[in-house]
């Protein structure tokens, strides 16, 4: 019944976080403010005019891009007009900014419908974003782009040929090898079409318009897929074809809203959208949390996303190696007691690289993992940046293989943050499957002293003694533990989960795959299945079984016989 209760309390605090989210005015810096909420975000989301000059640090949503010399371009929002500017040291000091739209506009800084920006070959910068229309949810699609250089921009255009006072929005920009420009966004034309015929319509529809002269023009608009969330961003990345590959939240039955992803094949054709996963969250609601997506050089598919669903809650990550027709299980990642939110991918030649923002109710921190494997493991998250004010969504960027972080925030302004790489000692991976023999292996194959832990995800005294291994680790670094679930297989989400939340993710993990109680009784015919179950073996080969939560006492005096002392031992060989 505890468990039970504590994991209930957290669905609430994730659904109670979504829906604050949902209603946040991200006002300045464009996101979730620690210390305030106002407004509601289709009504407010355009930006009021700030004092002073137009300043990149002052403005909003900025959004940020390398260009193939290693110049940092940057498209922004400050009051009614976009600006883009550059800079030629890694976010040091940038060129006097150069403003997009000369006449003023209801330019939205939803940081979830941002303004973006690419580059093209010829030097050529593009940029599209969304503006407001004075009917509620309505809006357009616009696009601008310099041709010398940056210092000036074209009168921006409305990319959406459909020009009712309807909703276009959530525009997502994207250019491949070829100069050719893509734009993926949501459009509510179908639903006011189906509206008109007396039709059901949920949701939006996912349109695209390409350009295949520099910017000059855009074929007409084409539909990808109907009954979309509204209020979730898009996520494009061009694949080994050098074409766009979209995700985006996808409305399924009865207001179910998981993830789904598109691949192009084509620049005007594209091939069946798949469903990344079966979170089954169902809401009638705008979640306002969408996807991210990374394509590596093998052609793998990465993305991570949130979800509230009955089957999972909190971030997670998966991968395709068939071009989306399959994804792995999903791994969580991220404290879901934190407010998890908002992650961003990026891969490089050497690693993979997931952010995340976090918020501990003082302050708001960006966590990052890292994967040498192209995401079978991971090491353990930790913590890049920090802030104690309000602050915009995490976005991870790449300079000749050197991955950055951007991210702006009220108190400290734009901040472009290099990620050290890191050697994988710590990694976090699925359990392995524990069967008949198992016992024997895992015993056969320590080199010294080694403590293995049974418990389960219905069991509160085992998520104290988990959190405790964790600590231990931390202090005794040759500590060697191994954890057992004994949770059925279906549960293996779960297991993942709480592994993460409690910090012991990197410690070597199995979980029951066959019969509960042929394992127990070939493990010990003396355990009757009470958990928490700890055999501590010494380095000489005596193990000593101990039921229920472990005094940690006793822990640190076993350590100092088998840890401390082989340590010695070795040393005085």
């Amino acid at each position: 019944m505890a468990i039970m209760q504590k994991q209930l309390l957290k669905r609430c605090a994730a659904t109670l976080g979504v829906l604050i989210l949902g209603v946040a005015s991200f006002s300045l810096s464009a996101s979730e403010s620690p210390k305030s909420h106002k407004g509601m975000l289709h009504k407010g989301h355009a930006a009021a005019v700030p004092e002073g000059p137009p300043s990149l640090h002052k403005g909003s949503i900025p959004t940020a891009t390398f260009n193939a010399n290693g110049r940092l371009w940057s498209v922004w929002a400050f009051g009614p007009h976009l600006y883009v500017n550059h800079s030629d040291d890694k976010g040091k000091t940038f060129s006097k900014p150069a403003k997009v739209n000369a006449e003023p506009e209801k330019i939205s800084i939803n940081p979830e419908a941002r303004p973006h920006i690419v580059t093209a070959s010829n030097g050529n910068i593009y940029v599209s974003y969304a503006i407001k229309l004075k009917k509620r949810f309505s809006g357009h699609v616009k696009f601008s782009r310099s041709t010398d250089g940056g210092k000036s921009f074209s009168t921006p255009i409305i990319v959406n040929d459909n020009r009712d006072m309807i909703g276009h929005s959530f525009p997502s920009l994207s250019i491949n090898a070829k100069d050719q420009i893509f734009i993926a966004w949501l459009d509510s034309r179908d639903r006011v079409a189906a509206k008109k015929a007396d039709k059901e319509y949920n949701g939006s529809a996912l349109y695209y318009a390409v350009s295949d002269d520099q910017g000059a023009s855009f074929q007409p608009n084409a539909k990808i897929a109907d009954t979309t969330c509204q209020c979730c961003r898009l996520d494009v990345a061009m694949d080994g074809n050098d074409l766009p590959v979209v995700t985006w939240r996808h409305i399924y039955g009865d207001n179910i809203r998981d993830q789904a992803i598109v691949r192009f094949t084509s620049s005007n054709s594209f091939a069946a959208p798949q469903r990344i996963s079966e979170d089954r969250w169902q809401v009638d609601a705008c979640p306002h949390h969408g996807s991210t997506l990374a394509i590596d050089s093998k052609g793998s598919y990465h993305t991570a996303w949130f979800t509230n669903g009955e089957a999972r809650q909190g971030l997670f990550y998966a991968r395709s190696d068939d071009q989306g027709q399959q994804f792995t299980t999903p791994l969580p990642f991220g404290d879901l007691d934190a407010q998890p939110k908002h992650p961003s991918l990026i891969t490089t030649s050497g690693a993979l690289y997931l952010a995340w923002k976090e918020f501990d109710g003082t302050e708001s921190h960006i966590r990052l993992m890292q994967s040498n494997d192209g995401g079978a493991v991971w090491q353990t998250a930790r913590t890049i940046a920090s802030t104690s004010d309000s602050s915009d969504h995490p976005l991870l960027i790449v300079n000749d293989q050197t991955p950055y972080l951007s991210w702006h925030t009220k108190a400290e302004g734009y901040r472009l943050i290099p990620l050290q790489s890191e050697k994988p000692v710590a990694l976090q991976k699925a359990p392995q499957p524990f069967t008949t023999g198992s016992m024997a292996q895992i015993i056969n194959q320590q080199e010294s002293a080694v403590i293995i832990n049974f418990w389960s995800i219905d069991c509160p005294p085992c998520y104290k003694e988990l959190k405790m291994w964790g600590e231990l680790k931390k202090q005794h670094p040759a500590l060697n533990v191994v954890l057992i679930s004994t949770d059925a297989t279906e549960f293996r989400d779960e297991v993942m989960q709480t592994t993460t939340e409690l910090g012991v993710a990197h410690l070597e993990s199995w979980q029951f795959a066959d019969s509960a109680e042929r394992l127990r009784f070939e493990i010990d015919s003396r355990w009757f299945g009470e958990l928490p179950r700890t055999y501590f073996r010494d380095r000489r080969g005596n193990t000593e079984a101990v039921s229920g939560l472990v005094k940690r006492e006793m822990v640190e005096q076993w350590l100092q016989q088998n840890i401390a002392a082989a340590t010695v031992a070795s040393t005085a060989h």
